[in-house]
């Protein structure tokens, strides 16, 4: 990995797209996955489980509904959310802001 490669500004990569959330990556490698969620208000991420992974989310920015299995919490900015592998999780940007969620994927890809 390049030296430039080794230290990113988040907010170069926040990207946002009508529908579905945007995602982008900020590092990978193949034992884990670092990116972002990005969620414009009223978006959210439908209700999922990844069998294999589990991931984490940061809130960076925003406020939003966050569901792992049969638990709720209201998320705001420095609040980290556990999701381990087969449970269900999902967000949801009720604020009135972008949310923006970094997140970390392990293992990287679920082959």
């Amino acid at each position: 990995m390049e030296n430039g490669e080794l230290f990113k500004n988040y907010s170069s990569f926040i990207s946002f797209r009508d529908g579905r959330y945007g995602k982008s990556t900020l590092f990978e490698n193949e034992h884990i996955l670092v990116g972002l969620n990005c969620l414009k208000p009223g978006q959210e991420m439908n209700k999922h489980a990844h069998e294999v992974q589990c991931r984490f989310y940061l809130v960076l920015e925003g406020m939003g509904q966050v569901w792992v299995g049969d638990e709720q919490k209201e998320a705001e900015k420095g609040m980290v959310i556990w999701v381990p592998s087969g449970h269900t999780h999902r967000i949801v940007n009720t604020g009135s802001e972008q949310l923006v969620l970094l997140v970390g994927i392990t293992p990287s890809r679920a082959d």
